[in-house]
């Protein structure tokens, strides 16, 4: 399975052309809704997407209210009963609201280090110093010590912290609820993975490159990078047809022509970890769907 996908600078260009032929056409709608995943602190994921909203506002010239969500779920079923117009999704949550939409909802716009994801599985130095743990070439080295080490997913609906952590285990031969110690998920996503591992509640944790390389030094000192998983797509912004053309289209605009030239938008992409928003097609995330729809139901929401 190829799970990332190269798209060349002459691809982009001419998804950006495209893009443009919408933008002539003024907005219709009185407001927009939106919300994001949760999937690390949420006071700071709210004042992130505050920001956002009045940054889009202003590109727009239409109001725009950020609505959050309590769990992954909520953020998807919300864009699907049309109680929000876009929202920010992993990759596993951005298969499930195309899927669900049935042909209405489609990727407006990814991050440019989305095209090359990765997830990695960090561990606590004291177990590290003491010999529990080492650095990893290869997954399947944790076999001969899995037996004694407690490991913490993600949420279960996160991509990098979950689907594709599981999936690489499994491609190592790890059957993570039956060859760890224990097995859990943290609670808080990504912030919580990276406090269970560095405060040494667990061993071993799985959670996204992005969020781990702006965390403090000291957590990163004490759950150093074991392992780092090869690439694959991930998040994207995501709307609902509902909107129509144009204003999808100067929405994907908005997000295009955001640039780290002007304060404003630079704070957006630094707090999106981006450092650039770039056109792509739902068909990028077909290989998450496919290794989604290859575990067991029970191992996701």
């Amino acid at each position: 399975m190829k799970l990332f996908h190269t798209v060349s600078l002459a691809a982009i260009g001419l998804l950006f052309a495209a893009c443009g032929a919408d933008s002539a056409a003024e907005p219709t709608a009185k407001e927009l809704r939106f919300s994001v995943i949760p999937d690390f602190n949420k006071a700071k994921l709210a004042d992130d997407a505050t920001k956002l909203a009045a940054v889009l506002s202003r590109k727009l010239g239409v109001p725009v209210r950020y609505e959050p969500s309590n769990d992954y779920t909520m953020a998807v079923n919300g864009l699907i009963a049309n109680k929000l117009d876009f929202v920010w999704l992993g990759g596993k949550t951005t298969v499930d609201a195309i899927d669900a939409g049935k042909g209405s909802v489609h990727v407006l716009a990814t991050r440019d280090i989305d095209l090359a994801f990765k997830s990695y599985f960090i561990g606590n130095k004291a177990a590290v110093d003491g010999g529990k743990l080492k650095q990893l070439a290869d997954l399947a080295e944790l076999q001969p010590s899995a037996k004694a080490l407690t490991f913490t997913f993600g949420d279960k609906n996160s991509t990098s912290g979950h689907l594709m952590p599981r999936h690489f285990l499994v491609a190592a031969g790890i059957d993570p609820e039956r060859d760890f110690k224990t097995m859990g998920y943290a609670e808080g996503g990504h912030s919580g993975t990276l406090k269970a591992v560095a405060s040494g509640s667990a061993d071993l944790g799985a959670l996204n490159f992005a969020y781990y390389d702006k965390a403090s030094a000291e957590d990163r000192a004490n759950a150093p990078i074991l392992y780092t998983t090869p690439d694959y797509v991930d998040y994207a912004w995501v709307a609902h047809d509902r909107l129509g053309a144009a204003l999808k289209g100067k929405l994907r605009d908005a997000f295009l022509q955001l640039d780290p030239a002007q304060a404003d938008d630079k704070a957006i992409l630094t707090a999106w970890s981006a450092g650039r928003f770039v056109p792509a097609e739902d068909e990028l995330w077909n290989s998450i769907r496919e290794v989604r729809d290859s575990l067991p139901k029970g191992f996701l929401k």
